[in-house]
């Protein structure tokens, strides 16, 4: 606990050094880059970040209110603490992404052992190209997920938060190769996220084979 709060300590006096050199633009954008993140997570994976007095959406529209007619005083003081609440929502919020990302991860990985083992059987046939796919994804979420712990430890939350969405991503893409149902807790993600992506894949493909 020490240690976190250290880390924490540490970000935040980072945080008022870069804000002497940084106008209320930039850093008004930077904050809507770490709201607009909390909230997407917060949809998708219908998760519940703590947050401090105010609500993330509440914050959001307080700035943004401020922002537009406020004095620079009332800029600056908006700014300030809606710069500490995102903060630590942020660190609160990835406790759960990283939970996510370790369950799906191990489902992913479990049925692509089962699948292996099945083939060694010669209860099903893998193509080689799917098998280069899957391992390729699971590869990758296991980076992104070990990367976001490394990220929270060091206090960038933010950049946790972002290697935790795409360690999720890599998980689903996996799962939609080993044509595997998506749970349900991550339906809404797998639409938003992975479906675009899937069918950009899937488009490329179809556009090499018609080309050779």
């Amino acid at each position: 606990m020490k240690f976190v709060t250290s880390v924490i300590l540490i970000s935040i006096s980072l945080g008022l050094v870069a804000k002497s050199t940084m106008s209320y633009r930039e850093r008004k954008k930077q904050l809507d880059g770490k709201i607009t993140l909390v909230l997407d997570i917060k949809e998708q994976l219908r998760l519940e970040p703590e947050v401090g007095k105010t609500s993330v959406e509440s914050m959001r529209d307080q700035v943004e209110e401020t922002y537009r007619v406020g004095k620079r005083a009332d800029i600056e003081k908006v700014l300030t603490l809606a710069e500490g609440e995102i903060l630590v929502t942020q660190r609160k919020l990835c406790t759960p992404m990283e939970e996510s990302a370790n369950g799906l991860y191990q489902k992913a990985m479990g049925l692509w052992i089962q699948m292996e083992s099945e083939e060694k059987s010669g209860a099903i046939r893998l193509e080689w190209d799917t098998k280069e796919k899957i391992q390729r994804y699971l590869l990758m979420a296991k980076s992104e997920k070990d990367h976001a712990k490394e990220y929270y430890l060091s206090g960038n939350y933010q950049l946790s938060l972002h290697t935790y969405k795409r360690s999720l991503v890599y998980s689903l893409l996996t799962l939609r190769s080993q044509k595997s149902e998506i749970p349900e807790s991550y339906q809404t993600a797998d639409a938003a996220w992975v479906q675009p992506i899937w069918m950009g894949l899937h488009k490329q493909k179809q556009t090499s084979i018609q080309e050779n």
